[in-house]
């Protein structure tokens, strides 16, 4: 090869690579879509002035679309356009009914009206047409408009407009679930009774109510007194809210109750109102109970409630506790043997009066709650044997403690709902800041208290505790006279009771 070839093949290859990679072939850009071709218009024709077959009715150019529907009606689908319409002038093309605007329909469609007690306005005119299509129709009932609910809405007020939850016929288009479209036995064209049709869809709640210790009067009569049948604003398409429902027309004693309290029970406003303790339609517990009334508390109370503006609810958990001994009421089950369950004139909604204060002035009016249940004398009697356990051979030692101007009040020494203690004695009590302590410890004939308030101090019922009388500084302290202070049962321990002033023997009276 000689000088001049080597030369043009090295400039080609030092070409080719400062050309560097060949760019990839590009496709060809695809071309626009052709526009659609432009709908051929009808072409419309002359209608005809002679008697003509009635497979040439509905053509291309002679009515068209009336066999464009999901259903057709069975005389236009073969053609029998001649069953509803006479030819009464070829020339002019004008036709007639060979019978009248009812009979239309009803010489093929055989309707017995006989027993009917409500028939449709529209069937009583003979306005077939105004609810369905003659020619088809999106179901076999060739009915006009978009569905159901679109049509009843032609002549009926919208049951729906506004409200936001739909009753699933509604919602479901299926006015025929419950209404007759032609007759029905009942107002409103109702295939049944509401209460009747209710219950066909909703079985269970009629298991429910025929269960039922105590069913709910209303869920007896009729649904519709508490529910709206086609849609609502509340759940379970309630007319109303639960409390206005139940206390606007049937309780209005109960209404009074809370709307007339200083302090309403808070569960009452809540979502849920009256269903928040009651159960709508019947239940196996006085007064529709949703469970025992201390289980419905508890739903709430076994916590503690903060309350805006007013002093926080303390919870309850010991009113659930199998170990702690329950106050009367509570071990009865009836948290309403001392609250209200609607509303009350304090805090606490009690029934009646009772010291809220450490200390209280007695009055026996003060005690009104306590003495609902409790022998008032329990706090009038100086001296007894029979009305309290709580004394010193025949001193009432409840008297000594309640029955003065600065008397202790029963929270001083007692808790309202249970306590690990016999006699519902409290571990310890609030008093301001402090939590007092009580450390009673009871014997099989009397007990002792070490409480914060004063020094231990023995009782007994059947050989009292006699003590000599309070000592001067000088004197120092005085000596106790027993010489076998009370047992604990449990501890086995004799328990030294501290000396206080002699107790003289008194006959029982009242003072």
């Amino acid at each position: 090869m000689n000088t001049v070839a080597k030369n043009l093949i090295l400039a080609g290859l030092v070409a080719w690579a400062l050309r560097g990679p060949a760019a990839p072939a590009q496709e060809p850009a695809p071309a626009p879509p052709a526009a659609p071709a432009a709908a051929e218009p009808v072409r419309k024709v002359a209608a005809p002035t002679t008697a003509i077959p009635a497979t040439g009715c509905v053509t291309a150019e002679c009515h068209p679309g009336v066999k464009e529907h999901r259903a057709v009606h069975a005389p236009v689908a073969g053609n029998g356009c001649d069953a509803c319409h006479t030819l009464a002038d070829p020339a002019k093309h004008t036709f007639t009914h060979p019978r009248t605007k009812t009979e239309m329909c009803t010489f093929c469609h055989k309707m017995d009206l006989s027993g009917a007690a409500v028939i449709h306005k529209p069937l009583t005119t003979g306005d077939c047409l105004q609810c369905h299509s003659p020619h088809g129709g999106n179901g076999k009932q060739f009915l006009r408009g978009q569905d159901m609910n679109a049509l009843c809405e032609k002549c009926h007020a919208s049951v729906t407009q506004g409200k936001r939850t739909l009753h699933g016929p509604v919602a479901a288009m299926a006015c025929g679930a419950c209404h007759g479209a032609h007759s029905a036995p009942l107002p409103k064209l109702l295939l049944a009774r509401s209460r009747d049709l209710c219950l066909s869809c909703h079985a269970e709640m009629d298991a429910v109510i025929k269960q039922a210790k105590y069913p709910h009067k209303a869920a007896e009569e009729d649904c519709v007194t508490c529910h709206e049948p086609h849609a609502a604003n509340y759940p379970m398409l309630t007319r109303r809210p639960p409390v206005q429902m139940c206390t606007d027309a049937c309780h209005a004693t109960v209404k009074k109750e809370f709307a007339d309290a200083k302090f309403p029970h808070g569960a009452i406003f809540g979502e849920q109102g009256c269903l928040s303790c009651h159960t709508p339609h019947g239940g196996n517990l006085a007064r529709l109970m949703r469970a025992t009334p201390i289980d419905v508390c508890m739903t709430c109370h076994d916590k503690k409630i903060e309350r805006p503006g007013l002093t926080a609810v303390a919870g309850l958990p010991e009113v659930l506790d199998p170990k702690e001994f329950k106050h009367g009421p509570i071990a009865q089950g009836s948290c309403s043997g001392c609250h209200s369950p609607h509303g009350g004139d304090n805090e606490t909604r009690l029934t009646k009066a009772h010291p809220e204060t450490f200390y209280a002035t007695f009055d026996v009016e003060k005690y009104a709650l306590c003495f609902t249940c409790h022998e008032s004398q329990l706090a009038l009697m100086s001296v007894t044997r029979t009305v309290t356990r709580f004394r010193n051979g025949d001193q009432n030692l409840h008297y000594l403690h309640v029955n003065r101007a600065r008397g202790r009040s029963c929270r001083a020494c007692h808790s309202t709902h249970a306590s690990r203690n016999p006699m519902h004695v409290q571990e310890s009590v609030p008093y301001g800041n402090w939590q007092i302590p009580i450390r009673f410890v009871p014997s099989s004939t009397g007990g002792q208290c070490a409480a914060g308030c004063h020094q231990a101090l023995g009782y007994d019922r059947e050989t009292p505790v006699v003590y000599q009388k309070a000592a001067t500084p000088e004197a120092g302290p005085p000596a106790a006279v027993n010489p076998e202070p009370p047992v604990a049962p449990d501890a086995g321990q004799p328990v030294a009771p501290a000396p206080v002033p002699t107790v003289p023997k008194a006959q029982e009276t009242q003072p």
